[in-house]
């Protein structure tokens, strides 16, 4: 067994690279703390038990979302359809304007938690902060949903190797044979 251990302490370039290579959903995870509504872009986000239902979501403490999100005890996560990469990469920060308020952009809603939803998301879930797990840079937040809105039938925003993407062909059109044993 020794000889598949190794010595784990890698540079922080080196680990960025290797998750790169980790293709996930795009979500927006925003918040309203009394007047001020914060929000940005995440893809650490899954879910977490469908009974109760909860997700969970990393956010990390250098932006003022987080701040936010611990005040309120609310939030929203809104998975983003691929037409929606405009927004991913305004509530990242990387088309400038960070002065202008983020939520002028899609159609925003409120559900029960007071929280902004996007109308036109692929998901959008309504949540309250039932746990924070606060380690180094960022924390777990396991939210408890209490509604969502879904807008079935649109290809989803990845990002994958360091860009935006979203899925290839259309599954309904493949004739799979599944009458083959199950892999496991």
């Amino acid at each position: 067994m020794k000889k598949f251990l190794r010595n784990t302490n890698i540079d922080a370039d080196r680990f960025r690279n290797g998750m790169a290579q980790l293709t996930g959903a795009v979500n927006i995870i925003a918040t309203r703390n009394g007047e001020v509504r914060s929000g940005l872009t995440a893809s650490a986000v899954c879910s977490f038990s469908a009974e109760p239902p909860r997700l969970l979501a990393c956010v990390n403490f250098s932006g003022n979302s987080f701040q936010h999100i611990a005040e309120s005890r609310c939030m929203s996560v809104n998975v983003l359809a691929q037409s929606q990469e405009h927004l991913a990469k305004r509530f990242a920060d990387m088309l400038g304007g960070k002065h202008e308020d983020r939520f002028n952009y899609g159609k925003w809603t409120e559900m029960v938690t007071g929280a902004p939803v996007l109308e036109e998301a692929l998901a959008g879930f309504d949540c309250t902060v039932e746990e924070m797990l606060v380690a180094h840079t960022h924390a777990v937040i396991i939210g408890e949903v209490k509604d969502v809105i879904v807008n079935s039938g649109l290809k989803p925003l990845l990002y994958s190797n360091r860009a935006f993407t979203t899925t290839m062909g259309h599954y309904d059109d493949l004739h799979l044979d599944y009458s083959m044993s199950p892999w496991y």
